[in-house]
């Protein structure tokens, strides 16, 4: 059998001219570059600070026990990110899997992992859309949903971790860039569940918004934007949500856990409920990825958070940093390996009008 998908024939005409193609590849390859160049000298700028053989010494006598502990832990993200993300799936495709779901997870995050701005979402929205049975809009929302749900288990992580160690006045100006991003994530949240609650009201206003626009372009954002509504779908079950919620919790009380294995495998510096709350700060404030693989940045704010909660000296929590970066890579591109194995050998089947009969 062979896909014969539209657009896919050879010597297909409708394409854009070669050389438009080239020059914005050319434009993505500078923008790369720059990023990457920004991260690599944060990253100098780190190293400045600190004696590179003190990092490298530290990182030798890391404990092999807690590493992998670490490292099981980021495997256990991915999986019970997929679990997650099927659950909100299945609101608006009941027909989603969970090796797809958790496959097209692997997947995105590893591109994550070496690209700037999470662009692996944009890959996941692409991926799951036509496997799932669902629009491009619906698979947007659910990771929209998914989003929102990670930066409020994020906070609850947090708080409780503040309130039981008492060390969150110590870290009074992290918390300032935490509440603006928890504050955006609620209001997304409330419009998102007005949106889905008042279907009607809100596709009018849209409507009347989208007027102005050309008639191809007004059809194609209403259509989008019914798209989108049928994905938060998810928001109008308590006990999805609920589900949905709690699996939130455990899908970054996974990557704290890896993080602060990852401590614990140099230093016993700090209580546990102190470090388990400075790599919650930690991890949102890598909420945005700028350079490519999150270069200098990583270690840069990893630097400065768990110095801020008396983490000593700059040498030994660089070379955690570097060393959890380096391992949180890792399981990504294996993550995204396997996944990539899985779709190309669960392939979905072929319409029946595009399935040609095996010769016998």
């Amino acid at each position: 059998m062979e896909d014969l998908s539209t657009g896919g024939l050879p010597g297909h005409a409708d394409r854009g001219p070669p050389h438009r193609g080239a020059q914005l590849s050319r434009r993505r390859a500078i923008q790369a570059a720059v990023l990457l160049a920004l991260g690599l000298l944060i990253l100098y700028g780190v190293f400045r600070t600190v004696h590179p053989a003190e990092v490298a010494t530290a990182i030798r006598g890391a404990s092999l026990g807690w590493i992998l502990v670490a490292e099981a832990a980021f495997v256990a993200f991915i999986l019970v990110r997929g679990w997650r993300w099927l659950v909100i799936l299945r609101a608006s495709a009941p027909e989603a899997g969970l090796g797809d779901a958790t496959a097209v997870t692997g997947i995105g995050f590893a591109l994550n992992a070496v690209s700037p701005f999470k662009l692996g979402e944009l890959l996941r929205i692409g991926a799951i859309a036509p496997r799932a049975g669902i629009g491009i809009g619906e698979a947007s929302a659910t990771v929209v949903v998914e989003r929102v749900l990670d930066v409020l288990a994020l906070l609850v992580i947090a708080v409780a971790a503040a309130a039981i160690s008492g060390a969150g006045s110590h870290s009074f100006g992290l918390w300032s860039g935490v509440v603006v991003i928890g504050a955006i994530s609620v209001v997304i949240a409330v419009l998102a569940f007005l949106a889905v609650s008042y279907p009607e009201p809100t596709l009018g206003l849209i409507e009347r918004i989208a007027k102005r626009l050309p008639a191809s372009v007004r059809r194609l954002v209403d259509n989008f934007a019914a798209s989108v509504l049928k994905g938060f779908a998810s928001l109008r079950s308590p006990r999805r949500l609920a589900v949905a919620s709690l699996l939130s919790l455990l899908v970054w009380l996974c990557i704290v856990a890896g993080l602060v294995a990852f401590v614990r495998a140099l230093t016993p510096q700090l209580s546990l409920a102190t470090l388990v709350l400075a790599c919650t700060i930690f991890v949102i404030s890598q909420a945005i990825s700028i350079t490519p693989g999150s270069v200098g940045t990583y270690e840069g704010f990893f630097l400065l958070v768990l110095s801020t909660f008396g983490a000593r000296p700059a040498a030994l929590v660089t070379a955690v940093a570097v060393l959890s970066h380096v391992g949180n890579i890792v399981i990504l591109l294996l993550a995204g390996a396997v996944g990539a194995l899985w779709l190309r050998v669960n392939r979905p089947a072929l319409p029946v009008r595009l399935e040609r009969p095996v010769p016998s």
